[in-house]
């Protein structure tokens, strides 16, 4: 089968760490060529190339903040494959390549951009909207989720208050923008992969239509720790816990800041690593509260970071946002760490409470805190996590759900 994958690559994160993970796993089983937007990060170029894979860049631009790839002008790449995969946000290309050839043409949905422009607006710090998007709604959504970012302190009130304003006229425009550049889309897309049943249930929530599609749920591999880790089942636990999410307020620094208030005094001697936080918003409120034992770092290589987690008691990640899947907690798992991750995340249906770490109510920092405090008063065997993880999230079988699925959609359009 030749594979012509789709990546914009204008950003460099977990879904892009996935994407590598399964062109790596692919590359033996079938023929794979990738389209990359010329404005790409150069890191995530090369780390294909690096694999193998022919890379080829074609002219971008954006319409509300989606990629709009020139395929048009590599039409000999598309007649060439037996199947497009697009791999992340690239949607808008989905009606271009059904116009260039009738080919079988698979979409991952790693986020909720199909859904709505402002995919990380529509949860405003509270239950999931799952209503359909319409220009009011994204803006009111908008609107609280910057009013939250005030309270928390991510941002000014005075600030908060113009984005207020703006967002009326900012708002509809986006919607609009979005609306007349998804014309087409939903139809020319064949097949859906979800990576977790709950990212999937808000998809069809807001879009039923898509139940009519073939559609499957195939988690992320998780293969990256791995290649920068010599793992050994000896290797001692260090007296530290790991938040590895960044900054932004979704992500629910702010939980983890109010719960390690409790932490510190019980653990005075206990550290908690804030990694790509440092000179940040979450910085400041750390420092206005007085919280001690806090490292802040810049953002860190892959190989710093997986190095970090290694030797962790335990990494957090507290997401007060449905987080469509979530890599870190099984990247540490994976390293024989336990994670504490929040009852929100999709990657919650492939961790065990007790088992591979702690899963805390979402957005309530006092349980969180009770579970920080119980896994360091509690042992963890790093065998026995790396075992579970590599059984449950296991790289072959991933990469052979893709595949067939690649072949039911290619045999059913």
């Amino acid at each position: 089968m030749k594979v012509l994958a789709i990546t914009h690559g204008f950003w460099f994160g977990g879904a892009q760490i996935s994407i590598l993970e399964f062109l790596e796993l692919l590359r033996g089983e079938v023929q794979l060529k990738v389209l990359m937007c010329d404005g790409a990060y150069e890191i995530f170029s090369t780390m294909i190339k690096e694999l193998g894979i022919n890379v080829y860049k074609i002219p971008c631009h954006r319409i509300a903040g989606y990629p709009v790839m020139d395929v048009e002008g590599v039409r000999k790449l598309v007649e060439w494959a037996d199947l497009v995969w697009i791999t992340d946000v690239e949607y808008l290309v989905a009606p271009i390549v059904k116009r260039l050839k009738n080919i079988p043409l698979i979409a991952h949905l790693h986020s909720y951009a199909l859904i709505c422009p402002w995919w990380g607006a529509l949860y405003r710090f509270r239950e999931p909207c799952l209503e359909k998007c319409s220009a009011w709604r994204i803006t009111r959504c908008r609107q609280d989720k910057n009013l939250e970012y005030s309270r928390i302190g991510s941002i000014s009130r005075s600030r908060a208050r113009l984005y207020w304003s703006l967002l009326f006229v900012k708002g509809p425009v986006d919607y609009v923008m979005w609306r007349r550049s998804r014309t087409d889309v939903f139809e020319s897309i064949d097949g859906y992969i979800a990576v977790s049943n709950a990212s999937w249930r808000i998809h069809t929530s807001h879009i039923p239509n898509l139940n009519d599609k073939l559609s499957t749920i195939i988690y992320y591999p998780i293969t990256m720790p791995l290649k920068h880790v010599k793992l050994s089942l000896d290797e001692p636990y260090s007296n530290y816990i790991v938040y590895a999410s960044g900054p932004g307020p979704i992500k629910g620094p702010h939980i983890l800041l109010e719960a390690w208030s409790e932490v510190s005094r019980e653990h005075r001697d206990l550290k908690l690593y804030m990694v790509w936080c440092k000179g940040s918003w979450v910085e400041k409120v750390a420092e206005r509260r007085g919280l001690k034992n806090i490292v802040f770092t810049e953002k860190l290589s892959l190989e710093n970071l997986y190095h970090l987690m290694y030797k962790a008691r335990a990494v957090v990640m507290p997401s007060v946002w449905v987080e469509p899947f979530g890599r870190i907690p099984v990247e540490a798992n994976k390293l024989g760490v336990p994670a504490i991750i929040s009852s929100s995340t999709g990657v919650a249906e492939v961790m065990v409470d007790s088992v591979t770490g702690y899963i805390f109510k979402s957005g309530d920092p006092g349980e969180l805190s009770e579970k920080i405090i119980k896994l360091i008063n509690e042992s963890f065997d790093r065998a026995t996590l790396i075992k579970y993880s590599s059984e449950k999230l296991n790289a072959q079988r991933q990469v052979s759900e893709l595949i067939k699925f690649f072949e039911r959609v290619s045999y059913n359009v």
